[in-house]
């Protein structure tokens, strides 16, 4: 028995959420790699609905963002067979090796080749451990879970192998909607003594909610509340983030953040995701992290425009 199996998770939920046809659903899954000596991060993002309809994102992301390397596929049919134990999509390939610890995920392209082994570092935390539950509107449930990641990244003629480093993954499975959510900051950090946190405070139907969690002696412990302020540059990049969250043992944990590369996702009918590799603090002690929003574009228009 996998002890990192709970009444939330199983180890099943490394895999495809499957579901009758015609009800829609969707998987997706999350890993980075945040390298702020290096000037670079990378993120690999991939999905795949309830007929096995499947997109990939694998991103390198630097200061200038002209420099950027953003390659998406979208639309790929993998059929109803297709799984995440063994998972290839268009160059990319994702395996479970070990359910809920262990993942290995190979990319190559002319522009970027990754070879990346995501070790966990403490069981997955669930959204429904949250006191307000998994948000409806986000999925039926969600898992935030942090590790060590080792490989080697080309890009270019540049190779850069990595090890032991910071890293983070996550899943989420149900419906996406993406028009009931107004904004979201989703927030994940590690430092070296051990301390790692996901947090994503979200307004929606004109609601405020705070999920995730930080991890006390290897144990992940819910928030239960807290706030975020964030700086950003005129059209609306992140640049900076500073929290202060409690959680379930009564603790506080201070969270700052500075922007060191950016990139930006439009996503559904007028949904931008950006994600931006991260310079952080916990309280006070330096370590790693991303810090992701996701805006209305039609707000963002707006407010440029009359600012």
């Amino acid at each position: 028995m996998n002890a990192f199996v709970t009444d939330h998770i199983a180890e099943a939920d490394d895999l495809r959420h499957r579901v009758a046809d015609g009800v829609k659903t969707r998987d997706s899954l999350f890993w980075n790699l945040v390298l702020p000596d290096e000037q670079l991060a990378v993120q690999v993002y991939i999905w795949t609905d309830g007929q096995g309809v499947a997109g990939r994102q694998v991103s390198v992301y630097v200061p200038d963002r002209a420099q950027n390397i953003i390659h998406n596929a979208y639309n790929v049919e993998l059929g109803q067979g297709s799984d995440l134990d063994d998972w290839r999509c268009e160059g990319l390939r994702v395996r479970h090796t070990d359910p809920l610890r262990a993942a290995e995920l190979s990319y190559a392209s002319d522009e970027v080749d990754l070879e990346y082994r995501f070790t966990a570092r403490h069981r997955p935390f669930s959204y429904r451990e949250n006191p307000g539950g998994c948000p409806s509107w986000m999925a039926r449930n969600r898992f935030e879970q942090s590790g060590r990641a080792s490989g080697t990244l080309r890009v270019g003629d540049r190779v850069i192998p990595f090890a032991d480093i910071w890293a983070h993954r996550d899943h989420s499975w149900g419906r996406r909607n993406w028009n009931w959510v107004h904004h979201w900051k989703w927030v994940v950090a590690g430092v070296p003594s051990g301390t790692e946190l996901n947090a994503m405070f979200h307004v929606a139907r004109g609601e405020f909610g705070v999920n995730g969690h930080v991890l006390r002696d290897g144990e992940p412990v819910a928030f239960t509340g807290g706030h975020a302020t964030a700086d950003y540059d005129q059209d609306m990049s992140q640049a900076r983030l500073e929290a202060e969250l409690t959680d379930a043992r009564g603790g506080t944990t201070h969270l700052v953040m500075e922007r060191f590369a950016i990139f930006h996702l439009p996503f559904g009918s007028d949904s931008l995701l950006s994600e931006a590799a991260c310079r952080v603090t916990i309280d006070g002690e330096p370590g790693t992290g991303q810090f992701e929003t996701l805006w209305p574009r039609g707000y963002i228009k707006r407010l440029v425009t009359t600012e």
